[in-house]
């Protein structure tokens, strides 16, 4: 905070257009009213955005804006401190983690919230295909794979914020650097490490059976649904969310999706 509140008070200083961005990621992962502490104060921005209020600064950051690498001139010329107007803080929170440090009201209330949707930014994973199965083998697109699951996860009354992102896969993973094609064994991986394991510890916890219910007897089982997800793909879930993905069946060297010779 005071880096970049020192690099917009030298900009003014040198009638420099400038503005400076000071960006805080997944703020509630603190209890962010005490780490602001009396900065909670300056939040509050007048029509020129001003801080409206300005505090009475600690000695420590007295002597250290009067440092003639820093801002310079003495100690006193710093008894207090405002945001001045080039100077912004932006701060992103996932909303499915307000229970980590929930903010108090009068905190969210110096904020202007945007909220991001569940489909917003997706247009780099769209028409991206991945291959999944070894018996019922199929290619699939990501994105309407997860559109399908977040559908189910709608039905079953779970909200938004617990389903799945564009970017629940890293990009790394689901934006090929050439071409529209996802490596299968890196997506397979992370697909029943971070996907599945998500849907059965969390947001699907209390609906296995019936997300899962492509697994049967094995729902309530975790392993057993990864193995199953190796040998037919997304044929472990719901039907619902079969049918709305739109795999294509691919045949198997010697075979078709069937078992039946080709």
């Amino acid at each position: 905070f005071m880096r970049i509140y020192v690099d917009s008070i030298k900009a003014i200083r040198e009638h420099q257009l400038k503005r400076f961005l000071l960006i805080i990621e997944e703020i509630n992962r603190a209890n962010v009213a005490a780490v602001f502490g009396d900065v909670f104060q300056l939040l509050d921005r007048d029509d020129t955005n001003k801080s409206e209020y300005p505090i009475q600064v600690s000695e420590d950051i007295k002597k250290y804006l009067a440092k003639p690498d820093v801002l310079g001139g003495t100690p006193e010329d710093y008894s207090s401190l405002s945001i001045p107007d080039n100077m912004f803080i932006w701060a992103t929170m996932n909303s499915a983690d307000q229970g980590v440090f929930p903010m108090d009201t009068a905190f969210k209330r110096r904020w202007d919230f945007t909220y991001l949707g569940i489909d917003d930014n997706d247009q780099d994973i769209r028409g991206k295909y991945v291959v999944l199965g070894r018996i019922n083998k199929q290619r699939i697109e990501w994105n309407k794979l997860r559109k399908a699951i977040n559908h189910f996860l709608g039905k079953q009354k779970i909200n938004e914020d617990k389903q799945l992102g564009p970017y629940f896969i890293a990009r790394s993973i689901v934006v090929p650097e050439e071409g529209d094609e996802i490596d299968s064994q890196r997506f397979s991986d992370t697909f029943k490490n971070k996907v599945i394991m998500y849907l059965f510890e969390d947001a699907a916890k209390q609906k296995r059976a019936t997300l899962f219910e492509g697994c049967f007897e094995n729902s309530s089982r975790y392993s057993e649904i990864c193995k199953e997800f190796d040998e037919k793909g997304i044929g472990i879930f719901n039907a619902e969310i079969q049918l709305e993905a739109e795999p294509v069946d691919l045949k198997i060297e010697g075979t078709n999706v069937n078992g039946q010779e080709a």
